[in-house]
């Protein structure tokens, strides 16, 4: 039996629209799986959404339409990708994507990842956690704390109404990571930091200081 029509059939037994190569992958080789999947998105049965994910497809004309309401399928995608989404009781159908494109918030660090749904770009990304006001109470510290120090930075980003967005250089350097072999690993006060001196309220020398004190009283606590 061809791999196709293993594949195929996988695919006809699953109960929801979206996939993962993962859930393929040990049907065959990488090769193989890469040559079925690019023959069942061929036929019209599948349609790429992303690197890596598909949604189950059908013919409409000349035209290839994804299986499933846009709520489903993008609830279902987040899902696969590990995304916990930020606005659960959301109808994406009712959104106006004024851009042509949707937008879709997941509490999860340092997101973005765009899908084309029946020719509408999605896509998730990390939610911005901004603060409306600037917190009186706050004192800056005349030299960065030993003790306290990831409260103090999470307080000194909320005192500058500072917020961390991941970006194409974050991108750029977490591929090269992964590239080199080492497993990226995201932490929300280290992000807060660079997100300070990008803003320039924090020199170079405080983030080294700060890093350091944050990781050295981290290491105390195990």
């Amino acid at each position: 039996m061809k791999l196709e029509t293993r594949m195929r059939q996988s695919i006809q037994h699953r109960c929801g629209v979206v996939l993962s190569r993962s859930d393929l992958a040990p049907l065959g080789s990488k090769t193989q799986v890469t040559h079925a999947l690019s023959v069942l998105v061929k036929n019209g049965e599948l349609l790429r959404l992303s690197q890596g994910v598909y949604v189950k497809a059908k013919r409409a004309g000349n035209d290839v339409k994804a299986q499933g309401s846009l709520d489903v399928i993008i609830r279902e995608a987040a899902n696969k990708l590990g995304f916990q989404l930020r606005q659960k009781d959301l109808s994406f159908e009712k959104v106006n994507a004024s851009q042509g494109e949707i937008i879709v918030e997941v509490d999860a660090p340092r997101v973005k990842r765009k899908l084309i749904i029946n020719g509408r770009t999605i896509c998730f990304r990390s939610y911005c956690r901004k603060s409306v006001t600037k917190n009186t109470a706050f004192r800056l510290a005349k030299t960065p704390p030993t003790k306290g120090v990831a409260r103090y930075i999470t307080e000194l980003a909320r005192y500058y109404n500072i917020s961390y967005c991941y970006n194409a250089m974050d991108q750029w350097a977490d591929a090269v990571t992964r590239l080199a072999g080492d497993e990226v690993v995201h932490d929300t006060v280290e992000d807060l930091l660079v997100a300070l001196k990008r803003a320039g309220k924090i020199t170079k020398q405080e983030v080294a200081r700060l890093s350091v004190n944050y990781l050295r009283e981290q290491k105390q606590s195990v």
